[in-house]
């Protein structure tokens, strides 16, 4: 990982830029000490957050089954068939065994 100060950073951009597309994040500062982190696009894509991965390691998730989870289960498996589409003949009507 590479650390710079703003102003060698802009000279030296492309440099950052190679290092970052070859897996290495850099760190960029400020002299009001607020920095950002340049990675690359396939880094930033594997890494990202979502609401998924949030609750799983967030400590809402333990080991083994929990009501909720159970709960769940039980819903997805009534209503799994609730949003199946309806066939339909060539002139628009539903299916006669409707």
């Amino acid at each position: 990982m590479g650390a710079w100060q703003a102003s060698s950073a802009r000279l030296r951009f492309s440099e950052i830029v190679d290092e970052a597309v070859a897996g290495r994040p850099q760190f960029i500062q400020r002299r009001d000490g607020k920095e950002v982190v340049v990675v690359s696009r396939d880094y930033y894509e594997k890494t990202k957050a979502n609401l998924k991965s949030f609750l799983l390691n967030a400590g809402y998730s333990g080991p083994g089954e929990d009501a909720f989870d159970s709960a769940m289960r039980d819903v997805r498996a009534s209503t799994a068939n609730m949003f199946a589409l309806r066939r339909s003949d060539p002139e628009g009507r539903s299916d006669p065994k409707d």
